[in-house]
């Protein structure tokens, strides 16, 4: 019974909100019950602070119940989305790609391919079973570890796997190895030949390409890498005593690796010291320069870049320029930062700060402005910032480009509402005043138990929801 008696006054309230709204768009609502703005293109309502939210723009519908489920309907954009229990599960549908997850249970990806836009890749999981199809057409499965193949996965042309790890067969560029079981035996075929019995033993080559090798892993491993190019690298591993990588263009010496380390260019005058890692670190060379004493400082400097930090984590300084722009980003301990994308050719600057977890600020390269008063966490995420993050605003204030503002303070306690031809305040349902360019204004205690209303034509007064509407 409470609950059928709070459903039905919500409902009243909100009929009856609604034949009060106003004639010509405007912020109402009964606090913190739900909120209804409604302007030239827009409109939204909120029931109970952020948990339901329902919107509608030129670009299409948005509406949720957080943190569960919330729709994004774009069809400008050709973007159709369902996120639920974010960041767990998400259906997205854009530009006719697809793709969908629910953490752990399943995964779906059907989507065009960047070399060939008229073919498609498809895959699809749940739990351990999985199957797909190429861009090409070709189609696979299993059902891990048990048996299964995949086809253009995990970096590899073919995947095979029986009982895994008993037996797997890859095929990859030409190569084929097998693995019976893994990691212990592996024969190699197909473009390369050897065997490796780890971790006593191993060799693997492909003629004229590479030759790679161990014996007692780690204890001696080599890597002659390169081999068909003008710069062919040897890599030697006596560990834990020493290693050395080697090849026309320099060196590289490490004594009780990765502890000390030394790096010389033969034909420039690069140079790097590590002695040890990663406390002291010297780099010097044509247009490139360091020092670092880790944890103290480090500064590092070259032509188009430069990376600084004071007693890490506290202070690091970032620095880069490109042809089109300059960026500087300042952090301190690692969360909190200060960073300026600035454009050259249009002096356009943007702004992103953020001192978690007072505050966080961002404006874009448009003007557009978004602030708020301790934020939940130090990251930005679009999926957080519709499911999650409205959970916990305090106090948040948005300017679009357009220069339409927005200020809040616990969803709608104190709200108001700017633009160039309206303005709307509200002290939750006590008090809301609107305003109409310069020639209509309005004012109403309790949502219409007193209205006042201000035209060309003169004023008028309403009392008990009775009178002028806005």
């Amino acid at each position: 019974m409470p609950r059928t008696a709070l459903l039905s006054l919500l409902s009243a309230a909100f009929l009856c909100a609604l034949y009060l709204s106003p004639a010509q768009g405007g912020d109402f609502g009964i606090w913190p019950l739900f909120s209804y703005y409604s302007s030239e293109g827009e409109k939204e309502v909120e029931i109970f602070g952020p948990l339901f939210t329902w919107g509608t723009d030129e670009h299409g519908t948005e509406w949720g119940v957080r943190p569960f489920l919330y729709l994004t309907t774009y069809p400008s954009q050709e973007l159709w989305r369902w996120e639920f229990l974010y960041p767990l599960g998400k259906y997205q549908v854009k530009e006719g790609d697809g793709k969908a997850y629910l953490v752990p249970f399943t995964l779906f990806r059907d989507e065009k391919t960047s070399s060939a836009p008229e073919r498609r890749e498809r895959a699809y999981s749940i739990l351990t079973a999985f199957w797909g199809q190429t861009d090409e057409g070709e189609r696979y499965g299993g059902f891990f570890p048990v048996a299964g193949r995949l086809k253009e996965r995990f970096g590899r042309d073919e995947i095979q796997f029986y009982l895994w790890p008993l037996y797997s067969r890859i095929e990859d560029e030409g190569e084929i190895t097998w693995r019976t079981p893994w990691p212990l035996f592996s024969r190699f075929g197909g473009a390369a030949e050897g065997l490796y019995i780890w971790p006593l033993w191993g060799r693997r080559e492909r003629a004229g390409e590479y030759k790679k090798g161990f014996m007692l892993w780690p204890c001696y491993v080599y890597m002659d890498e390169d081999l068909d190019t003008d710069n062919p690298v040897s890599k030697r591993y006596y560990l834990p005593f020493y290693a050395t990588v080697r090849s026309p263009q320099g060196r590289v010496d490490m004594f009780l690796p990765p502890l000390f380390f030394h790096q010389w260019a033969y034909h420039s005058s690069f140079e790097k010291w590590e002695f040890p890692w990663p406390f002291v670190t010297l780099v010097k060379g044509e247009g490139v320069r360091e020092w670092q004493v880790f944890p103290l400082f480090r500064l590092r400097t070259e032509e188009h870049k430069k990376r600084s930090y004071f007693l890490w984590p506290l202070y690091k300084y970032e620095w880069d320029l490109t042809s089109t722009k300059e960026e500087v980003v300042r952090r301190f301990l690692l969360i909190n930062r200060y960073r300026t994308v600035k454009e050259l050719e249009t002096g356009r600057e943007a702004v992103d700060a953020n001192l978690w977890p007072l505050f966080d600020y961002r404006r874009g390269l448009e003007g557009e402005v978004r602030f708020f008063m301790f934020p939940l966490f130090p990251l930005h995420d679009e999926g957080m910032e519709r499911n999650i993050y409205p959970l916990g605003w305090v106090y948040r204030y948005t300017r679009s480009p357009e220069g339409e503002t927005l200020s809040d303070f616990l969803w709608g306690l104190y709200r108001r509402r700017t633009s160039s031809e309206f303005s709307s305040t509200r002290f939750a349902f006590f008090l809301r005043i609107n305003k109409h360019g310069d020639e209509r204004f309005s004012l109403s205690l309790f949502e219409g138990l007193f209205r006042y209303q201000r035209a060309p034509k003169g004023g008028e007064v309403g009392l008990f929801f009775m009178g002028p509407s806005d």
